[in-house]
């Protein structure tokens, strides 16, 4: 039978060995996640008169999105902080993460980007930019 303080070790050894296996786990997501340059979620409309671009971008300040805009894609970086808290039974997790998320933007059609404007609202990213060439087309009547 072991003694009280070769039980404790037996623990110690247990937990060290947990939290590496955490941090290991962690760090893989992370890197993944900044391998891939933590793309945010995007939609894109297309109107006769111009394209909407709407970017997800939680938990960034609009002080913090900078955007670089071409006649046929948009650029977007924006500088995130956050703070993950995990908590347990018998281990608690805190970790800070910063870093830049990265996403290009291929237009569908030319834009004029000087008459470009956007809006930041509850984490979405509206940018709005008028179409080199209208689809106005005209009415042609069938025989």
């Amino acid at each position: 039978m072991k003694d009280s303080k070769e039980m404790k070790e037996i623990v110690k050894e247990m937990l060290d060995d947990t939290a590496r296996t955490v941090d290991k786990v962690r760090f893989d997501i992370e890197k993944s996640l900044v391998d891939y340059k933590f793309l945010p979620g995007k939609d894109i409309l297309e109107t006769d008169e111009s394209i909407i671009i709407n970017l997800i971008l939680p938990g960034i300040k609009k002080e913090d999105i900078s955007l670089k805009l071409t006649e046929t894609k948009l650029k977007v970086k924006a500088k995130f902080d956050m703070e993950h808290n995990m908590s347990g039974s018998f281990v608690t997790v805190k970790d800070r993460k910063s870093g830049y998320i990265k996403r290009t933007v291929r237009l569908p059609k030319k834009v004029i980007p000087d008459e470009a404007t956007a809006k930041f609202e509850n984490g979405v990213l509206k940018i709005e930019i008028p179409k080199q060439e209208k689809d106005e087309g005209i009415s042609i009547d069938i025989l």
